[in-house]
């Protein structure tokens, strides 16, 4: 076999990947600055300052449970993909390099979320991560000797599932252009389509498979 089609534990690729997401969602919480008041400030000044970082707490906690579920997705993705080719260790650099970059638009968000470019930035970021996680798991689970246990249902599935989040926020974009509060409020679309999705499949694969929806 030549490095490129032979294939390799994924112990190691799953250990980085864990670190890369770790790093980044340690990176998300710098934003949110303490407070620089001078000395006799009253107390009222300390409250107004705190509640100014409201939109950078808000961001960050979107942004932490967004992220945290691309990471469980990731988890729930390698207890299939027990092996990596050249390919699929591409696929997963690339998936962690728009992991790495989230905390930028998050920071961007927190302090001009009332500005459509700010939202633009925010949505195509976590699309482009959400499509590099899709096509982590459309390659490998298109590969027998990379996976165990991959049923069709399940690629099938996993598929499904890869796409809900970027398409939300793709189609978040232009809700937003029309109105930013209402753009918003299309994101809570994601988990209620992942719990529909989850209930529509459950009895469709094994139940080594629904331990982990």
């Amino acid at each position: 076999m030549t490095d490129e089609t032979e294939a390799h534990s994924a112990h190691r690729l799953v250990q980085f990947s864990d670190g890369v997401f770790t790093v980044a969602l340690t990176l998300l919480v710098i934003d949110i600055a303490v407070p620089n008041l001078p000395n006799g400030t009253s107390s009222k000044d300390l409250t107004d300052a705190l509640w100014g970082q409201l939109p950078n707490i808000a961001a960050f906690a979107l942004t932490f449970w967004v992220v945290g579920a691309y990471w469980l997705t990731h988890h729930r993705h390698y207890v299939f993909i027990q092996r990596y080719d050249g390919t699929l260790l591409l696929l997963n650099l690339l998936l962690l390099m728009t992991v790495c970059f989230i905390p930028w638009p998050t920071a961007v968000l927190g302090h001009y979320g009332n500005y459509f470019a700010a939202w633009v930035l925010y949505a195509v970021s976590m699309a482009a991560m959400g499509l590099a996680a899709a096509s982590v798991w459309w390659y490998a689970s298109s590969k027998p000797a990379l996976v165990d246990g991959v049923t069709p249902e399940l690629r099938r599935f996993y598929l499904y599932r890869s796409f809900v989040t970027p398409a939300v926020f793709l189609i978040s974009i232009p809700v937003a252009a029309v109105n930013l509060g209402v753009g918003e409020y299309t994101w809570i679309a994601i988990f209620i389509v992942l719990k529909l999705l989850s209930n529509r499949y459950r009895d469709q694969i094994g139940a080594r498979h629904r331990a982990i929806l």
